[in-house]
C-alpha cells in the first residue's frame, strides 16, 4: 500500500492566499492532519513477459510508467511532460483529480513528483501547481492557477549532489515555482520508472477514495524521460525501455482510460469515466 498525504480544506485555501506569483516552495514538509488524509493505494498488474509495451490496472493510477529491461536496470534522471489543466465538474463537495510526472511509485513505495491538482473544495474547482516528495510529506500547494492554463514539469535527479530538482511552471500565467529535495534517510527513491499520471486521490487509512472529479478527457503531452546509462527520448523510442499502460480500475468498475501512445510516442490521452 502506498498512502498520500493532503493537506486539509485550509490549508489549501491558506495557500492560495499566501503564495503567488514567483512564490518559493515550502522548505519543511507539512503534517499529516488528524483525521484527514489522502491514500493512493495503487494496484498494478505485473508483467509475466517483458516487452515494448505491457497493460496494467490500477485502482488510482491512469497513464504511463516506463521502466528499464537493460542489465545492469538503469535508473531514470530525468522525466518531463505537459499538459493543459482540464476543467472539472464537481461530482461531490470534496472530489480530486491530479495530474502529474515524476519518478518510482509503480515498482516501489516512494514517489518524487511535481504537477497540477484539480479540487472540488466545497463544490468550487480550485487548481493549483504542486510538489510532492512521498511518503516523507503532504502534497505542498504551492501556486493558484486556471482552468485552461499550459502547465508543464520536471523532475531531475542530480547524482553528485543526490538531489531532486522538480520544477512545474504554468506558461499562461508566466509564473513557475522550483524546489529542490533529497530523499530521506530511511528510504530507498530508487527512480526505477518514470511517469506520466492523472490520478485518483484516497482517504488515508480507509482503503476508501475521494469521488474522482470529471475532467474529460486530459491530454498529456511531451512526455520525454532520460536514464542514467545515456538513454533519451519518448517512451517508444528506446528498446532498453518497457513502457506500462494503466488503466484505472478496480474489479467492477473502469474510472479512466488510457489511450494509445502517438506516433512520436510522447503524447496520449487519459478521459475520465467514472467517479
Amino acid at each position: 500500500m502506498k498512502f498520500r498525504r493532503l493537506l486539509p480544506l485550509a490549508a489549501v485555501a491558506a495557500a492560495a492566499v499566501v503564495l503567488g506569483a514567483g512564490a518559493a516552495a515550502p522548505a519543511s514538509a507539512a503534517s499529516t492532519p488528524l483525521g484527514y488524509a489522502g491514500a493512493a493505494q495503487h494496484t498494478g498488474l505485473s508483467p509475466s513477459v517483458a516487452g515494448p509495451l505491457v497493460n496494467a490496472t490500477s485502482r488510482n493510477w491512469a497513464g504511463y510508467a516506463i521502466t528499464s529491461l537493460s542489465s545492469p536496470t538503469a535508473t531514470f534522471t530525468h522525466v518531463h511532460g505537459s499538459w493543459t489543466q482540464r476543467a472539472i465538474t464537481c461530482p461531490a463537495p470534496d472530489a480530486w483529480a491530479i495530474f502529474w510526472v515524476g519518478f518510482d511509485g509503480w515498482t516501489n513505495g516512494t514517489v518524487e513528483q511535481g504537477g497540477s491538482s484539480a479540487r472540488c473544495v466545497n463544490s468550487t474547482p480550485v487548481y493549483q501547481l504542486w510538489w510532492e516528495m512521498f511518503p516523507t510529506n503532504a502534497i505542498q500547494p504551492v501556486l493558484t492557477i486556471n482552468a485552461g492554463d499550459s502547465v508543464s514539469a520536471d523532475v531531475t535527479y542530480n547524482a553528485a549532489t543526490a538531489q531532486y530538482t522538480i520544477t512545474v511552471a504554468d506558461a499562461t500565467q508566466h509564473t513557475s515555482f522550483t524546489t529542490t529535495q533529497t530523499c530521506a534517510a530511511n528510504l530507498v527513491c530508487s527512480r526505477s520508472s518514470a511517469d506520466w499520471i492523472v490520478e485518483a486521490v484516497g482517504r488515508f487509512g480507509t482503503g476508501n477514495f475521494f469521488p474522482l472529479a470529471n475532467y474529460g478527457q486530459a491530454l498529456m503531452n511531451n512526455s520525454v524521460a532520460t536514464d542514467n546509462a545515456g538513454h533519451s527520448g519518448s517512451m517508444t523510442s528506446n528498446s532498453t525501455w518497457q513502457r506500462t499502460r494503466i488503466q484505472e480500475q478496480d474489479a467492477t468498475t473502469t474510472y479512466a482510460t488510457t489511450g494509445n501512445t502517438s506516433t512520436n510516442g510522447q503524447n496520449f490521452a487519459v478521459t475520465w469515466a467514472h467517479q
